[in-house]
């Protein structure tokens, strides 16, 4: 059902938590995603700790770890291999890496740099959101606004990531309380050349997902990743970007942790979900 049969209703839900003085008239589609941009690089300025469990595809496996933020970077310990604990020797080679990280200041910036342009992939997302795209209200969703996105036609992307990001269409969840980002569906509704197909390109049809849930008061994390997508670089070399990812049981730890003391918090533990699609239910569920 679209937003003209259910404004009044929608919108006077929406924005309830505003004085009713204020609400002169319901703003634009756009203007709700500016806000919801705002709060969440507003969160991210703060750069909170986290321990967290993680269920990822790797290949075929499905490895379970467990993750911890440090000011030195993430560390984090398999636990996991399609549901079963590891065997002695997996164990071992675990334990090695573990011990190589803590004391190896190279692979400590390696690890910590691949963990800040992972982050820095939603914060740029964001800081594109208000300029690249078109919204309209679709309605809601349980508790939440949905909004449809499209990519703007006078947007002109400055960079290759911007390019892949503008070519990107789908829905966009945002939590009507809070107004936050709950979840970004998006597939790319057109192939993206770079060099006019002379370098390489990305295939349209590729896919986007992202989740965030509520972790404490006002504070939000990414607990599902899903980019599917595929295409070809210079000298027919196919690239492809699958990536799945479920984060859950956050629990805070103090910001000044070391790699060392996060070591000491990793302990030996199963989830006894392996099963992607069960994973994606187990999300689902949290955001109900």
């Amino acid at each position: 059902m679209k937003l003209p049969r259910l404004a009044g209703a929608f919108l006077l839900t929406v924005f309830l938590t505003a004085p009713a003085s204020a609400q002169s008239s319901p703003p634009l589609a756009a203007d709700l995603v500016n806000v919801v941009v705002a709060n969440e690089l507003a969160d991210r300025v703060e750069r909170r700790k986290w321990m967290y469990m993680i269920v990822k595809q790797d290949g075929k496996q499905t490895l379970t770890e467990e993750q911890v933020e440090t000011r030195d970077g993430p560390l984090y310990r398999l636990l996991a291999i399609d549901g079963k604990p590891l065997d002695p020797d997996r164990r071992q080679q675990d334990d090695a890496r573990i011990n190589r990280l803590l004391h190896d200041p190279s692979e400590q910036l390696k690890v910590k740099r691949a963990h800040d342009e992972d982050e820095q992939k939603l914060e740029t997302l964001m800081h594109l959101m208000p300029e690249a795209f078109l919204y309209d209200y679709d309605g809601i969703q349980g508790d939440f606004v949905r909004v449809k996105f499209r990519p703007k036609p006078s947007y002109n992307p400055p960079t290759y990531e911007a390019r892949v990001v503008h070519s990107l269409a789908g829905t966009i969840l945002i939590d009507s309380q809070q107004k936050r980002l709950a979840r970004l569906t998006g597939q790319l509704v057109n192939p993206v050349e770079f060099g006019y197909g002379l370098l390489g390109h990305i295939d349209n049809g590729g896919t986007v997902e992202i989740g965030r849930v509520e972790v404490g008061a006002s504070q939000w994390k990414t607990a599902l990743i899903d980019i599917q997508m595929s295409g070809r670089l210079v000298m027919f070399k196919t690239i492809s970007k699958q990536e799945y990812e479920i984060r859950s049981d956050f629990r805070p730890v103090p910001d000044s942790l070391s790699l060392s003391q996060a070591n000491d918090l990793t302990v030996s533990r199963i989830v006894p979900i392996s099963a992607p699609e069960t994973l994606h239910t187990a999300l689902e569920a949290t955001q109900q």
